[in-house]
């Protein structure tokens, strides 16, 4: 919008604003937004980078405005509701702090401006009354407003996670699974998928033997392993019921799926649970149908898959059966 008023001639010939140091604040803009690209794309999703760029951002922010004030006019300049947007940008990542440590800032700073450019016209000063006004007024209050909404869209974020969470072991729910399933069957772009059931090998033993405590960790350790082996961006992990869990791959490709049952199995064969009855290890089953025919009923893929599960529970148990006939052994 800048680059119009400045360059386009019809527009730039009316509000006459000084080019002279414009092109250099374009260029110091691209600059600093290219490297932030390039950075937030090489840097991982946790990187401390992330919060610095955002710092960084808003200060960037604060320099252009003010730049841009000088170069349309100072106090009178049409630019000035751009001020709001600044303190909003705050106010998104330092809440109400944000918005009276920015909302400060551009008082003191639009008065600095202010007194460099006198003498004024009475006009211009009734002009940078009136904004002051509107930037207390209508920035810090809107700033309220936004945290507000912010927060009432964070607590329903929250509360939708609740409900398609598994309480203890972190997991998608049952009910998710369900809904999960019958979403990819009703998209075409998304019926060719990896079915999985999984149950842990004498679960009821376990409970009999080391107590439901123990129990209760073995269902939070296999929801963690889960969790940290099944890559997102191929899957999704449930807690089916009870013992029972589930995976949803968005890939019928086994090369892709075969890794990810080892690496459970490989966990599994690490991990040992002490109570007071003794240590003692788990073991699971998987029974996996690669739904390459697209079939499209979700009652039918479930039951193929449940199938493939009692075939390895019954052929030995501590194994991974595909329909193809495919096993894989912990």
């Amino acid at each position: 919008m800048s680059c119009v008023v400045f360059y386009y001639p019809p527009i730039a010939s009316i509000v006459n604003f000084e080019l002279h140091t414009f092109n250099y604040l374009l260029i110091f803009g691209f600059t600093y937004m290219a490297i932030t690209q390039v950075a937030l794309w090489l840097a991982p999703g946790n990187h401390t980078i992330f919060t610095l760029l955002m710092k960084t951002g808003i200060l960037f922010d604060y320099i252009a405005l003010i730049w841009l004030l000088c170069l349309t006019g100072g106090v009178t300049s049409p630019l000035f509701p751009i001020s709001y947007l600044l303190i909003i940008h705050s106010t998104i990542y330092w809440k109400i702090l944000g918005a009276a440590l920015s909302c400060t800032v551009m008082v003191i700073s639009y008065c600095v401006l202010f007194w460099i450019s006198l003498p004024l016209s009475n006009h211009s000063i009734v002009i940078f009354s009136l904004n002051i006004t509107f930037l207390i007024v209508i920035g810090f209050f809107g700033a309220l407003i936004v945290n507000r909404e912010r927060h009432h869209q964070k607590l329903q974020y929250v509360y939708k996670d609740l409900v398609v969470r598994d309480y203890l072991t972190g997991l998608y729910n049952h009910r998710h699974f369900q809904e999960s399933l019958k979403n990819s069957l009703a998209d075409i772009s998304k019926i060719e998928m990896s079915v999985v059931l999984a149950d842990i090998d004498n679960f009821k033993m376990i409970n009999d033997q080391h107590g439901h405590v123990v129990g209760d960790k073995v269902l939070m350790k296999i929801g963690e392993i889960l969790q940290n082996t099944i890559p997102t961006s191929l899957g999704s992990s449930f807690r089916y019921g009870g013992e029972e869990f589930a995976i949803l791959f968005h890939t019928t490709h086994k090369e892709k799926i075969i890794p990810c049952l080892e690496q459970v199995y490989k966990e599994l064969r690490e991990v040992e649970f002490t109570s007071e009855n003794g240590t003692f290890s788990i073991t699971m089953s998987f029974g996996l149908f690669v739904n390459q025919h697209s079939i499209s009923n979700q009652v039918d893929l479930v039951r193929r898959a449940d199938k493939l599960l009692y075939k390895a529970k019954h052929n030995g148990k501590n194994q991974a059966i595909f329909d193809c006939g495919t096993v894989i052994r912990g």
